[in-house]
């Protein structure tokens, strides 16, 4: 596998959680058999060594916390990759191109986005997203999720963010890794929210912490890394609402040739095979323009246009 984005990952951690627990079976059964077999207490100790090797030193609360946040993230990331509309956004070609005027008074109740109601936009690798420079840790992306509110019959939307980290190794040691580390870089996160009845400044005050205290990497990144990612989430929402929006369906380096050909003349059983293989449907946004004008307020002269694979 590649690179993999984050919604295609959380298809395949409990296929890795089965394949390390598989894989720390055999180890303590191959090292009991070279113990005395009458000594259980040194059998407890090696199995007791093996499972806490493979939790990377979290409790057992924490892994029990982190699969369940694994079986959360993969119930929203099923309809964002099979969703009929195309739901995953790169931005990164976009992010350079986006402008620097002030929208921290702007108000999103007005927004519609492409796509379905969560929606994941990539935002690649920045440097101003780093977390930590030794682990390759940085925020990736978010899911974005679209609520919408009848006030008097005016329909306004809440977007509801949760923003997560990378995985650059996911591809090669997912399944040969202690599964408490694929756990862990694929289930932390940052949740905030934009109501129709805030603005966006007030929208990062909504920034949550998630998770306990000793088992959350978010907690090491410094204010300034958490208001970036928010502020290049927001105005790449802001710019996919606009009419006329740069959009170029395609699929992520390391998908196969062949497969990504007969996907993109309409055959179904290779796009079957691409979003198996972690290689879901994507719209590039943003590659073929240049600078971006000052982003103005959302209003409902935006329209929603929505891609069929």
């Amino acid at each position: 596998m590649a690179y993999l984005p984050h919604p295609a990952r959380t298809m395949f951690i409990s296929a890795a959680g089965y394949e390390r627990s598989a894989q720390s079976k055999a180890a303590i059964e191959k090292n009991i058999a070279v113990t005395d077999p009458r000594l259980d207490r040194q059998r407890r100790a090696i199995a007791r060594w093996v499972d806490a090797s493979e939790q990377s030193g979290a409790t057992d609360d924490q892994v029990a916390d982190m699969e369940a946040r694994a079986k959360i993230f993969g119930k929203i990331a099923e309809p964002v990759l099979r969703s009929d509309e195309c739901s995953i956004f790169d931005v990164s070609a976009l992010i350079p191109k986006l402008p620097k005027n002030d929208v921290s008074a702007f108000s999103l109740r007005n927004l519609v986005l492409p796509g379905d109601e969560t929606i994941y936009i990539h935002l690649g690798r920045q440097e101003v997203l780093v977390v930590d420079q030794c682990q390759d840790l940085y925020f990736e992306g978010a899911y974005v999720t679209q609520v919408d509110h009848d006030l008097g019959g005016d329909e306004v939307s809440t977007f509801r963010i949760a923003l997560v980290f990378s995985d650059p190794e996911f591809g090669e040691l997912a399944f040969d890794r202690p599964i408490g580390q694929t756990l862990k870089r694929n289930t932390d996160f940052v949740r905030l929210e934009v109501t129709h009845a805030d603005s966006v400044q007030r929208g990062f005050a909504s920034l949550a912490q998630n998770g306990l205290t000793e088992e959350s990497q978010i907690l090491t990144a410094p204010l300034k890394v958490y208001r970036a990612a928010y502020d290049l989430v927001v105005r790449s929402m802001i710019y996919l609402g606009l009419e006329g929006r740069d959009l170029e369906l395609g699929f992520f380096s390391g998908a196969p040739d062949k497969q990504v050909r007969k996907a993109s003349k309409g055959d179904e059983n290779a796009e079957r095979y691409l979003l198996e293989n972690g290689f879901p449907a994507v719209q590039f946004v943003g590659r073929n323009i240049g600078p971006v004008p000052d982003l103005s307020e959302p209003d409902w002269g935006s329209e929603s246009v929505g891609f069929r694979i």
